[in-house]
């Protein structure tokens, strides 16, 4: 799949609609490699990389059960949370791990690490994957079981497998959201 084409068609898919297979060992290693190209000021390498599948999905299941047991308003939605995380064929945790020995801001550390997220979802779908990426807060426990530091975050969960089936997302044109700035005449919209 030629670039343009990859970008211009890559959509999420919900982690319901994932199968297996997921990437095996090779594709993975070449989608993580895809990561390792995103912009990064100062070439700090900001991000880490978790892959949960198989027995660690299940891993994760107990975790989230233990987290959140007794503390949810609404058990049916939960449940179904549940089902939709173990039934997922694989999950990269990308998080932020932040040098603070560096002019270069943490902003520009995160963004670093969003764009390797990006990237994951790109390569995956030019080798015929789907994808979805997920924020997830970072908590105490999920900090523990990923040895985070304390000032790393959690910046995308990324389910992959294949899509039971594919389609295009309807995209709006981006004339809406564009704009063209000089002195003289300030801001217009883009024509």
């Amino acid at each position: 799949m030629d670039a343009i084409d990859a970008l211009m068609t890559r959509r999420s898919y919900s982690r319901g609609s994932l199968l297996q297979p997921a990437p095996n060992r090779a594709e993975l290693a070449q989608i993580l490699q895809t990561a390792m190209t995103v912009p990064d000021h100062g070439n700090l390498k900001p991000w880490r990389f978790v892959v949960i599948q198989g027995q660690g999905m299940k891993d994760l299941e107990g975790l989230l059960r233990s987290i959140y047991d007794g503390e949810v308003e609404n058990e049916e939605y939960f449940q179904r949370f549940i089902e939709e995380i173990i039934n997922t064929p694989m999950m990269i945790c990308v998080y932020s791990s932040i040098n603070q020995d560096t002019r270069v801001s943490v902003l520009d550390q995160q963004l670093a690490g969003a764009a390797a997220c990006e990237h994951i979802l790109l390569a995956a779908h030019a080798m015929g994957f789907g994808g979805i990426w997920h924020s997830q807060e970072t908590d105490d426990a999920l900090r523990q079981m990923l040895q985070m530091g304390e000032e790393d975050q959690v910046l995308g969960v990324i389910s992959l497998g294949t899509p039971k089936r594919t389609s295009l997302a309807k995209r709006k044109s981006f004339v809406d959201y564009t704009f063209e700035w000089n002195q003289e005449d300030g801001l217009q919209p883009w024509k």
